[in-house]
């Protein structure tokens, strides 16, 4: 019994570890399938994807650069300006040392003025203590007349020794008011000149406290603004350098998706098999031929004219080409060798193709364009021989059945496809 047990369990075991290979060997396969699954449209769209990163990325950076251009000339108009700042306190504190000498000047004539003012002051009051001395003395003695001063005399010496003191004591009344009063005049215009003196030391006092303030916010300015432009201008600069990294790594990554898509057109280019070319029975005598395949049941849908609007109904529209109404899956022929310059959706036509077929007799560029199709069989760049399958008919875009649209464009303008197709395969309309 035990041996039973051993033999299942070791059988278990065996089973076990074979389904862990054969899981890995699938998720292998299955890996190397979705590898292989990969087209060069798939590669297509990453390398758009990757083109668009790039264009962002070095728009970004041509915005950065002209922030960083604006930056530098910002931080030279910044250097001009600390260094008007820098001759304006130099001027500043000249200025300031010769209103120091004014105000020391200033100072001197005002104390000056204060001691002058202070001795004429006294001298004032003392004219002013002898003047009253005096005019009291001729209150007392003023109205004796001569004649009384005669008769009160005690001789006639007397008498003129008192005539002579009374006409002295009035000279010097008159001598005094004089004086007194230029005194005052002058005691006048002391004070005038000490106010003066004073108030152009307050006023250069003032001026110097005015422009210090100035200068003080100016500085105080110049340096918060330029700290803001050194933190901006490292914060751009960085931006630029992570910029410049992803730009880097972009690139990369689209070199290696074109290598990629290379490789991948190679091994589309070599397996691409004679099921995929149909040898065309006609062409006409501009090298054109019928761009789907013989044995089909087809009609013309509408021409290269004007047709009321298939979508609305309502209203008319100048149809650009010719529809050839068919069953969807149809293979679409390449009219004529050439190269495919888009092979994508396209607008109103849905998913498109479109064939560059070189230049006619006269240098023109000749083109073809398929639309609406249900299945693209080309890629971009891909060279195509007349005759070789490009894509499956469908009603993908502005459609309302499943057919082909083939136009034909001259120098990019339309031209009516039944002067290039060949005859046999419809009934082409007359030329207006």
């Amino acid at each position: 019994m035990r041996q039973f047990f051993k033999k299942a369990l070791i059988l278990l075991l065996c089973l076990s570890v074979l389904l862990t290979v054969v899981l890995v060997c699938q998720e292998k396969s299955g890996s190397a399938n979705v590898d292989a699954a990969r087209t060069v449209a798939d590669v297509d769209k990453d390398i758009k994807e990757v083109e668009a990163l790039i264009n962002k990325i070095k728009a970004e950076m041509q915005d950065l650069k002209s922030k960083i251009a604006a930056l530098d000339k910002q931080t030279v108009s910044n250097e001009q300006k600390a260094q008007l700042l820098a001759q304006q306190v130099l001027t500043l504190e000249t200025e300031m040392e010769l209103n120091e000498s004014m105000l020391q000047s200033c100072d001197m004539k005002r104390s000056t003025a204060m001691a002058e003012r202070i001795i004429v002051e006294n001298e004032y009051q003392y004219y002013q203590e002898l003047f009253s001395e005096l005019m009291r003395f001729i209150y007392e003695n003023g109205t004796m007349t001569d004649f009384e001063l005669l008769f009160t005399s005690g001789s006639l010496t007397d008498y003129l020794t008192r005539r002579d003191d009374f006409n002295s004591i009035m000279d010097c009344v008159n001598d005094m008011t004089e004086s007194i009063a230029a005194s005052k005049s002058h005691l006048e215009d002391l004070e005038l000149e000490y106010q003066e003196a004073a108030d152009k030391y307050q006023e250069v006092l003032d001026e110097l406290d005015e422009s210090k303030k100035e200068l003080l916010a100016a500085q105080e300015e110049l340096e918060q603004y330029a700290d803001e432009i050194g933190s901006t201008s490292e914060a751009i600069t960085k931006k630029y350098a992570e910029l410049s990294e992803t730009l880097s790594e972009a690139q990369a990554k689209l070199k290696k998706l074109r290598e990629e898509r290379e490789v991948l057109y190679q091994k589309q280019q070599s397996s691409t098999s004679r099921s995929d070319y149909i040898a065309p029975t006609k062409t006409s005598s501009k090298g054109f031929a019928w761009p789907l395949e013989m044995g089909i049941s087809y009609r013309i849908s509408s021409y290269f004219a004007t047709r009321t609007n298939p979508i609305t109904g309502q209203g008319t529209e100048f149809h650009q080409g010719l529809d050839i109404a068919c069953n969807k899956g149809t293979r679409i022929l390449a009219s004529k060798a050439g190269v495919v310059t888009k092979a994508a959706e396209y607008g109103g036509y849905g998913n498109c193709v479109i064939i560059y077929h070189g230049v006619d007799s006269n240098g023109r560029s000749i083109t073809t364009l398929y639309g609406h199709a249900s299945q693209l069989k080309c890629v971009r760049n891909q060279q195509v021989k007349q005759g070789d399958v490009i894509a499956l008919v469908g009603s993908t875009g502005r459609s309302t059945g499943n057919h082909l649209h083939f136009s034909v464009l001259i120098n990019d303008e339309y031209v009516d496809p039944d002067d290039y197709l060949p005859d046999g395969y419809y009934k082409k309309m007359p030329n207006s």
